[in-house]
């Protein structure tokens, strides 16, 4: 095999492996969790605040879910899981998990709750 035809073969893996990562990439960051207290919650309007990293961050959930925020209260650890939409639009609740509460909602997932 003639050296620049090895040479070519091994540019077009480079190039093939470099423009499909960034797919890889984006696939992988529409979801999300954290892991914080609830600061506020607004079950009428289907969202509560949320700690993270880079601030406070409100969820929305979805219209079947808005009755079981209203066994949260404002301190309760919640680990969440949310589906990442453009701005200005908040996450999406997938599911979540409370660490620390009263609720009798401790697990949440596709819009069913249970006690653990």
């Amino acid at each position: 095999m003639p050296p620049h035809h090895a040479t070519n073969i091994l540019f077009g893996l480079a190039l093939l492996f470099l423009t499909s990562a960034p797919v890889f990439a984006e696939a992988s960051t529409s979801l999300k969790s954290y892991y914080s207290p609830i600061v506020r919650l607004e079950p009428d309007k289907g969202y509560f605040l949320i700690t993270t990293n880079s601030g406070i961050q409100w969820v929305q959930v979805e219209d079947a879910v808005k009755e079981h925020l209203k066994t949260l209260e404002v301190g309760d650890m919640i680990d969440v899981v949310v589906e990442l939409r453009p701005d200005p639009v908040p996450p999406l609740l997938k599911s979540w998990k409370l660490a620390r509460s009263a609720s009798p909602c401790k697990v949440l997932k596709d819009q069913t709750c249970s006690k653990e």
